[in-house]
């Protein structure tokens, strides 16, 4: 899921500036400036150490690659998250029926996401949308990762 979202959001991507905000977005990456309020610090950040990442000439370019690279981490993450609902559901993954109904929904949760206008849109140009996408699939899936082992010694480390 990890390897075909991001090949095909990569090979969409925008090779340049794109309409919006992304031209916005690249240059105060590159200078580390403000963009319009509120602002997005962690973004333009990332942003800057891909700009001066040592491949391709043309800085949009680099500063786009973010987001194929996190809107693929977060389809992975949601195809993980799927799976541990279905598991949680059925009572576990106890033979190759739950195996299927479970990793095979994820497949096809996951993947229908992965190529929803909006998700793609976003996943194919410098925008902050698809970080907000990732970090949120993060949370989603330490909160379920910690849910299964919440009576277990050191489940704190979670949380923090």
């Amino acid at each position: 899921v990890l390897a075909f979202s991001f090949l095909i959001y990569f090979m969409t991507m925008s090779p340049t500036v794109s309409f919006w905000d992304c031209g916005e977005f690249i240059a105060t990456s590159y200078t580390l400036g403000v963009p319009h309020p509120p602002g997005s610090p962690l973004y333009l950040i990332i942003g800057r150490i891909f700009s001066m990442l040592p491949f391709n000439n043309d800085i949009a370019y680099r500063v786009n690659m973010i987001s194929p690279i996190v809107s693929a981490v977060a389809v992975m993450l949601l195809y993980l998250i799927i799976v541990k609902f279905s598991a949680h559901w059925r009572g576990g993954i106890n033979n190759k029926s739950d195996a299927l109904i479970a990793f095979g929904g994820a497949l096809v949760g996951s993947l229908t996401f992965a190529f929803t206008d909006s998700h793609w849109f976003n996943a194919v140009e410098a925008e902050v949308y698809s970080m907000s996408t990732f970090f949120t699939a993060i949370v989603a899936w330490l909160i379920l990762h910690w849910a299964e082992r919440a009576d277990k010694p050191g489940n704190e480390r979670y949380i923090l």
